[in-house]
């Protein structure tokens, strides 16, 4: 399996700077556009200056209550918004982060990588579902799954997004990753349905910083 960090990414070479790896991460953006258009986006690629997300309380796939940015901090982080329900673009990003996370281990960090799969339909993305969820695509103990409570759903899918345009319905939810640093900093916005491999520099890119 070739290494995520070195396929084609020859600009990521260890002795670069943190400021010329956000450089990069930044141009990953004008190669990542997929022709898949979901929802309002913000700028993509490098988010300048960085965002912090207000608080919000998660319950996740174990049923355990946890603070959103308690969750990042824990390392450097992927996250997706999903629902449980879904038949049409959620597969997609569960294939989409099984292949990341197969590639998570050659990933040269100092910080941990993990994987975040936020459920955006609080009535039925309960904490079985979740975890029903996470077992199809065969997660392991880097990707996790959790659920706002209905009333910050939108707040966070608008934060996110960097957006103020209408949200929508779930049904047309965005299908991009965003990535965080280990100090719980929006950092850098996919294209929907972004390569794996752009996703892999990314990440690497903040585990090295």
């Amino acid at each position: 399996m070739p290494d995520c960090l070195t396929s084609g990414m020859g600009a990521f070479a260890p002795a670069l700077t943190r400021r010329a790896l956000l450089r990069d991460m930044a141009a990953l953006a004008l190669g990542a556009m997929s022709p898949f258009s979901f929802a309002q986006h913000g700028g993509l690629g490098l988010v300048t200056p960085p965002v912090h997300l207000g608080d919000t309380l998660l319950v996740d796939q174990t049923g355990r209550t946890r603070l959103l940015n308690d969750v990042l901090r824990q390392g450097v982080t992927a996250l997706q918004t999903i629902y449980t329900g879904c038949g049409t673009v959620c597969p997609l990003q569960g294939a989409l982060f099984s292949a990341v996370q197969e590639r998570i281990p050659q990933i040269r960090a100092h910080r941990p990588v993990q994987l975040l799969s936020v459920g955006i339909d609080p009535l039925s993305d309960s904490p079985s579902a979740l975890r029903a969820w996470l077992a199809r695509f065969q997660a392991g103990p880097a990707w996790n799954a959790a659920t706002p409570a209905l009333k910050d759903v939108d707040r966070m899918r608008v934060a996110l997004s960097g957006s103020n345009s209408p949200l929508g319905d779930i049904a047309n939810h965005s299908t991009q990753v965003y990535c965080f640093d280990a100090n719980a900093m929006l950092r850098w916005r996919s294209a929907d349905l972004p390569r794996v491999d752009d996703l892999c520099n990314v990440l690497g890119a903040l585990a090295r910083a």
